[in-house]
């Protein structure tokens, strides 16, 4: 009996032993792999990866990861060449990869990146149903919704809820639930963007910026405008769906089912204001439900709007005044100090206007169209602001230069602004006029509301 029980115990030894080797195999050859991978040399990695994806399938979750790497180099290799053949093969490996990764490693932390990842190379290799890129971009959003950043993505699987609708696949209450949720998405991921692309131009002005956040700072000045696009291509898929034809008997339908729900009368006259059904009774009847369950910022503001709707513009005032002070949040007072703006600029309140605008700008240094509404108070003043026909149009210098300001602080406002920019030094003083008046590098006072003085060009 003694000598069975070494036997085992050799056996046991023994087995841990070639288990210890082959963990210890797989570790020195992901390592050279790995490495090869890092230094983007991706024929020599692939000696290793086939060895590691047949022998040690299950060692790592880096296995699958610089796969999908070296895959993605060589299918873009073979579209460059303009091999199509290839490029499908590489595409088909690359789908392979992201279920054979889930299915060694089904509880994985990366589930919801490997799902939206693998949805964004269905998309873009277009050979993916509508259905099938819902499913997988379904399973990525409720894996992880803070995981599902790409504009693409975002697109991608909004465009496929609509489509499934259209099939009758989708009930128009769950198309609106996506759009509520996707929208969300969209205005959590501007408003992250901008608070650290704020944080990053003031360390730029300052002198003071690290060539890493400088790299950083410019990839968020890229895609900031293109989740602007991205909202506004959302609402042209969605169409005539999301309009007040639709979305009025809907919550008019589930008012009594939801009338003690403040979440769902919140998103409920959120989208009635912005898709400019605030005429109607039912948003009237959400509000006043949502400030009599919860009197907060969100309550106050659709009062805002409601009474400005209804032409009572001092009432409306008084709610969204009363909104500012219920709120903790720099960007909601911003957004309430630019309709204050927007409403006093309406009644001809020039100064009363850019106050309001300047502290919009206190509370979001990046909105441009704040900079705009002022450039254009300072422009429509122009022949009250000078005693004679240069200093008049040397006011649109100073027009000019709010409207840079914008291109300057806003990516999103960046194209417009500069036009608008071009539009008022056009109406300036020439170079002939400097000239001839021997002005430039000297300052012409503002002798109006403005204020101040603008320098003129050199």
């Amino acid at each position: 009996m003694k000598r069975i029980y070494i036997l085992l115990a050799v056996l046991l030894f023994g087995s841990y032993g070639v288990f210890a080797q082959d963990s210890n195999d797989c570790d020195v050859t992901l390592s050279l792999e790995h490495d090869y991978v890092r230094a983007r040399k991706y024929d020599e990695a692939l000696k290793y990866w086939d060895k590691l994806i047949k022998d040690c399938p299950k060692h790592s979750e880096a296995i699958y990861a610089d796969g999908i790497k070296i895959y993605k180099a060589k299918m873009k290799k073979a579209h460059k060449a303009g091999d199509t053949a290839k490029e499908k093969e590489y595409l088909d490996k690359i789908l392979g990869l992201y279920d054979k990764w889930l299915a060694f490693f089904p509880d994985s932390k990366n589930k919801a990146k490997i799902y939206h990842d693998k949805g964004l190379i269905m998309l873009n290799g277009k050979t993916a149903t509508k259905e099938e890129l819902y499913d997988i971009f379904s399973k990525a959003y409720k894996t992880d919704k803070t995981k599902f950043t790409n504009p693409k993505a975002i697109y991608g699987y909004f465009d496929a809820a609509v489509d499934m609708y259209k099939k009758g696949k989708l009930s128009f209450e769950d198309l609106i639930n996506h759009y509520d949720e996707l929208t969300a998405s969209i205005e959590n991921l501007n408003d992250k963007y901008t608070v650290e692309m704020e944080k990053l131009q003031k360390k730029e002005e300052a002198g003071e910026l690290m060539k890493k956040e400088e790299k950083k700072l410019k990839a968020i000045r890229k895609n900031l405008p293109i989740y602007d696009k991205i909202a506004n291509n959302m609402d042209l898929i969605l169409g005539e769906l999301g309009d007040c034809t639709h979305l009025v008997p809907l919550y008019n339908k589930n008012y009594e089912a939801n009338k003690d729900n403040a979440a769902w009368l919140r998103k409920a006259a959120g989208n009635l204001s912005k898709k400019d059904c605030s005429n109607d009774p039912i948003f009237e009847k959400l509000v006043v439900q949502l400030d009599k369950l919860e009197p907060t910022f969100s309550s106050k503001y659709f009062l805002g709007i409601l009474n400005e709707k209804k032409g009572r513009i001092n009432k409306a005032i008084e709610y969204y005044k009363e909104a500012i002070n219920l709120s903790d949040k720099a960007y909601d007072k911003a957004k309430i100090y630019f309709k204050l703006a927007r409403l006093a600029e309406k009644r001809g309140q020039k100064s009363q206007a850019r106050s309001y605008a300047y502290k919009a700008l206190e509370n979001k240094p990046s909105m441009g169209s704040a900079y705009l509404l002022i450039a254009r108070l300072v422009a429509s003043s122009a022949n009250d602001c000078g005693t004679d026909e240069f200093s008049k149009r040397a006011t649109y210098w100073l027009a000019a230069n709010l409207a840079e300001k914008a291109a300057k602080v806003d990516p999103t406002k960046a194209k417009s602004a500069r036009k608008k920019a071009e539009y008022y030094r056009s109406k300036a003083p020439t170079k002939t006029d400097v000239f001839m008046r021997n002005m430039s590098g000297k300052s012409v006072p503002m002798k109006c509301w403005v204020g101040g003085s603008v320098k003129v060009p050199y």
